[in-house]
């Protein structure tokens, strides 16, 4: 019988959460559960005693936490802002319709095929709720990006962590041979965050279309348009031929729209519906932002601009950790690069906090990482700076 939202089981929920309480998370590689109160994750938090960038915006000269896209919003979204002010008293129901209709229509696919949620964090959320109200497991590589996966074992739904393979990119054998009966949905986000790895076009399809023959799978496709050429790697098409897919997308990348909110998911009719009972979306976006994404649809000038830029910075960053003395990073095809650090996590965040510079870090097979967002070359060029002081 599936699980009910009930005020009683959200409460029971967040109190978990509140106090600090992990539900144990399977890794598939070695049957490990990893008990309570440790991070599942891999992901090292900063210490809450030292410089914090998300408390203190200000205090970072060189932001590269957050993936963000350094050039911002294109001159046609900025203009659209701009224009949308004027009746930003209005509700946006039109302008939220006209932008999936034309969402669809890029993708070839009706309305019906569209929800739009708060960036792809509200739609990897009301994923999260969807599936893990269903008394089951969800699977994902680890380490991957973690948003629905957090909200799916909020509500009791076992995580089962896949290691990546020596490559750092997604073992899809292990993935799929991971299944159970009790599995409700396998995510997977390519290229990867945090390691920025790429599967090939045809090793994904064909993993999707033998998986979701038995499961619904959830392609997180947040980074796809910082691709040499994203419709080649994307998933999408596959909807068209009924594969139970979900695809996550999101405006807050290379469309530089980090915070203004705006993100999308493509799937079947009857996923979109499933995804819309946990949605909040005309809470959360503007009629602004929805202006704003509208105007970035088809700038194909602008993403080609972000794209080499961000390239063109990508490579510099690879030259300045080996600067620094770093003989390896992870080639990425996104907007961030990962690579072994020589230090505890932790201190290492801090050291870069208290020059300035904002990063993450993680660990994961027996090593520290540091996960450095792409910025302009001014920006790349001070943390390479940063990095050889400290390292």
């Amino acid at each position: 019988m599936a699980f009910k939202i009930t005020r009683r089981n959200w409460l029971r929920s967040s109190a978990m959460i509140a106090a600090g309480s992990v539900i144990p998370i399977q890794s598939w590689a070695n049957g490990i559960t990893i008990p309570k109160g440790t991070s599942p994750t891999g992901e090292i938090e900063p210490d809450l005693n030292s410089f914090n960038d998300f408390e203190n915006p200000n205090q970072l000269r060189i932001r590269l936490n957050a993936n963000e896209n350094p050039y911002g919003p294109s001159d046609n979204a900025k203009m659209a802002l701009r224009q949308a002010i004027d009746t930003s008293f209005r509700y946006p129901f039109t302008e939220t319709k006209e932008l999936k209709s034309m969402i669809a229509e890029k993708y070839g696919l009706t309305p019906e095929h569209v929800a739009l949620g708060g960036g792809s964090t509200e739609i990897l959320t009301m994923a999260g709720m969807a599936f893990g109200l269903q008394n089951g497991s969800v699977i994902s590589a680890f380490p991957t990006f973690r948003t629905l996966l957090d909200t799916a074992r909020r509500f009791d739904c076992e995580w089962i962590q896949v290691p990546l393979d020596e490559n750092y990119k997604h073992d899809l054998a292990a993935i799929k041979d991971a299944v159970q009966p009790n599995t409700r949905l396998v995510y997977i986000c390519n290229p990867n965050n945090p390691t920025g790895t790429l599967l090939t076009p045809d090793d994904l399809q064909n993993f999707c279309i033998e998986t979701a023959a038995r499961v619904p799978v959830f392609i997180d496709e947040a980074y796809t348009e910082f691709l040499d050429d994203p419709q080649k790697n994307s998933v999408i098409p596959l909807i068209h031929n009924g594969v139970d897919i979900i695809v996550a997308k999101t405006f807050s990348k290379i469309y530089g729209m980090a915070g203004l909110r705006v993100g999308y998911a493509l799937g079947s009719p009857e996923r979109i519906k499933l995804l819309e009972k946990y949605g909040v979306s005309l809470s959360i976006i503007t009629k602004t932002s929805v202006e704003a994404a509208k105007a970035c649809l088809g700038d194909s000038g602008f993403e080609n601009f972000c794209r080499n830029k961000n390239k063109e910075a990508r490579d510099l960053t690879y030259r300045v950790i080996k600067e620094a003395g770093y003989s390896m990073y992870i080639p990425s095809y996104t907007s961030f690069v990962m690579f072994p650090i020589n230090m505890e996590g932790k201190s290492f965040l801090t050291k870069m906090e208290k020059r300035g510079v904002g990063v993450r870090a993680w660990q994961f097979n027996d090593r520290y990482w540091c996960r450095v967002s792409i910025g302009t070359l001014e920006d790349m060029k001070g943390f390479g700076e940063i990095l050889k002081e400290i390292s």
